[in-house]
């Protein structure tokens, strides 16, 4: 791809239009946040709502991100004692620490419910153990109230058969909210189609706007209860949905402007051609990185989008080096210059590589051989780098994607 028309994560065509939307602003706020700033956020809304395939651009909102969407969700709910809240177990940090809050803001009425999943495996095996997994702990006493499903699931990198697996959820009447913080650009979204309850998705990762601006889609029958992370002045019971989460304080409004110029950008390349580029590198550098490891490739072809995971030859995967993201960061941009994410999961190590516009294959070869440089260090102990403890979950705080 042309390296001459991306400045930084975004293309220089998002960051010029993102710009001259903050230069409006400062040109004359009041007119800015008074007059003019709601009628542009519902020009983003429509397009997004095309983009998503959704009737109403008004069941969409925009916020920062994707866990501001998540609390929004749980922290309107109304749960009953005995509700569990299901998750898999290797569900985004952020999710597992709300419901964890959840239920300690119950006192114990509200339980948390992992789902276990051990990859390599097909969509198949995952669809089954999924449903036998619902008949055993969806039960009177103890329902499943509501699932968090990743639609693009971030360790490993893998796109989950929401086609097959909602269904499931909906036929026990089990609500359903989908982290697609990895999803818009990434994979076609269909909310006609998906009929999900919730649906929330980061913009800045695969549709190229700019950080800081996320759509989230609610259902019309949940939206006069869901109400914004952030009460502010629109506060109302029962929600004012759109004008609550319109107005959750002053803030800079134009990483939200971005997104009608980076689905313009998409379309001057085509999505087709964007989405065949980053598979098909996904797919032929995981290729190339575990043949220079001599180890494999986690994911089944249908389950790469962009990401794919490849194993590492790491001989003691209990090393407290090996369990430190930190390490991994110190080692990765201290010594190389980049940055990918490194992770235990099913007792081996991976790593995930993505696949962007701006990368070509060359960049696949450059991480199979700082990978190399690094395993062989760990496994003879002869690392440079000084490490830090592991987190006792083998998680981090700074595991942010």
């Amino acid at each position: 791809m042309q390296q001459d028309i991306l400045t930084g994560t975004y293309p220089k065509y998002v960051q010029d239009a993102f710009l001259k939307f903050k230069a409006r602003t400062e040109r004359n706020v009041e007119r800015w946040y008074r007059m003019d700033l709601e009628g542009e956020l519902r020009k983003v809304r429509s397009l997004l709502a095309t983009y998503l395939n959704t009737d109403d651009p008004d069941d969409l909102v925009m916020i920062p991100n994707t866990t501001s969407g998540m609390n929004a969700v749980f922290r309107s709910m109304k749960f009953d004692r005995g509700d569990q809240i299901l998750y898999f177990v290797n569900a985004f940090r952020a999710n597992k620490r709300l419901v964890q809050y959840i239920e300690n803001e119950s006192g114990g009425g509200v339980r948390n419910l992992e789902f276990p999943v051990n990859y390599p495996m097909t969509n198949q095996e995952l669809v089954t153990n999924f449903a036998s997994f619902l008949d055993a702990h969806h039960g009177a006493d103890s329902p499943i109230r509501i699932a968090i499903l990743e639609h693009v699931s971030s360790e490993p990198g893998l796109i989950n058969p929401l086609e097959m697996l909602v269904p499931l959820l909906k036929q026990k009447g089990i609500l359903v909210v989908i982290d697609g913080a990895h999803a818009i650009g990434h994979v076609p979204i269909n909310l006609k189609a998906l009929d999900v309850d919730y649906y929330i998705t980061n913009c800045y990762k695969w549709l190229y706007s700019v950080r800081g601006s996320t759509v989230m889609y609610v259902k019309k029958e949940h939206q006069p209860f869901i109400h914004p992370a952030v009460i502010s002045n629109f506060y109302a019971q029962p929600s004012n949905f759109q004008w609550e989460f319109f107005w959750t304080g002053a803030m800079d409004f134009s990483a939200y402007m971005s997104i009608p110029a980076a689905i313009e950008f998409r379309s001057k390349i085509g999505e087709d051609t964007l989405r065949n580029y980053t598979h098909n590198l996904a797919v032929a550098g995981g290729a190339l990185v575990a043949g220079r490891l001599g180890t494999s490739v986690l994911q089944t072809e249908d389950q790469i989008g962009n990401m794919v995971d490849v194993a590492l030859p790491i001989l003691n995967p209990e090393d407290p080096l090996v369990g430190s993201p930190q390490f991994w960061a110190e080692a990765l941009l201290n010594r190389f210059n980049m940055y990918v994410n490194t992770y235990k999961h099913n007792g081996r190590v991976w790593m995930r590589l993505c696949a962007q516009i701006y990368n070509e294959l060359s960049d696949f070869q450059k991480a199979a051989d700082a990978y190399k440089m690094i395993v062989d260090e760990l496994n003879q102990k002869k690392c440079p780098v000084k490490g830090f403890p592991s987190d006792t979950d083998n998680e981090s705080p700074f595991n942010i994607v």
